[in-house]
């Protein structure tokens, strides 16, 4: 979903997008369903990539992985992201009174995810196999960050954009992310729900590429 974003931005900015195991190319692997293999995983294969400066972008659980991501890197001596953009996920420090959904079985799964995030087309819901081909991969994401606990640590040394969908009940959960980056935050909302982006993508890369000038320098 993150290429027609790419074509959208300036020449100036080259994206590079993370593909997981269990997903597109890597749909025969199986995926992680815990944060720090992952993390560990994600930044042995970043690093030797991290040879220009670098922002990094993460939307839903995709955010959590960023900032995860960017603290580990740090940790292993590699210079900080120039920027960190968070998107429809609420901070790692909100503490919510959700039940966790990755135990549940399929069924309660399933409508528990289109009760939540409206995540899944009809289309896709009607056509069972289609959903046994998903299912394994939504709920190890589910249980990544549902067992995932947040462990305090010196904040990021970089900026930070924080964006969200108006109608999405997580925006008014993600002001803690401000303090977990050193530099200064820019809030952005936007109109629709938990996956906005997809709407609005022209600005979407607009906010990316201003947020990006501000932030680096190059605007």
């Amino acid at each position: 979903m993150f290429h027609p974003l790419a074509s959208l931005l300036p020449a100036s900015v080259a994206m590079g997008a993370v593909q997981l195991p269990g997903r597109e190319a890597r749909l025969a692997e199986a995926p992680f369903t815990r944060m720090a293999p992952l993390i560990e995983a994600m930044a042995d294969a970043v690093a030797p990539q991290l040879r220009q400066p670098t922002a990094f972008f993460g939307h839903s659980m995709g955010a959590l992985l960023a900032f995860e991501l960017a603290r580990e890197l740090v940790r292993r001596g590699q210079p900080a992201p120039v920027s960190l953009i968070v998107s429809g996920r609420r901070a790692p420090t909100f503490q919510g009174n959700e039940a966790p959904l990755h135990p549940l079985p399929d069924d309660a799964f399933v409508a528990e995810l289109v009760r939540r995030y409206d995540a899944i087309p009809q289309a896709i819901l009607a056509e069972r196999d289609l959903m046994a081909l998903f299912l394994p991969v939504l709920k190890a994401d589910f249980a990544v960050f549902e067992t995932h606990r947040h462990e305090d640590g010196p904040p990021l040394p970089c900026p930070i954009a924080i964006y969200g969908g108006d109608a999405d009940p997580q925006t008014a959960e993600m002001e803690g992310w401000a303090a977990l980056c050193a530099g200064p935050a820019t809030r952005r909302v936007f109109p629709g729900g938990h996956f906005y982006l997809v709407p609005q993508r022209q600005a979407v890369a607009t906010a990316i590429a201003e947020d990006l000038g501000v932030m680096v320098g190059t605007g």
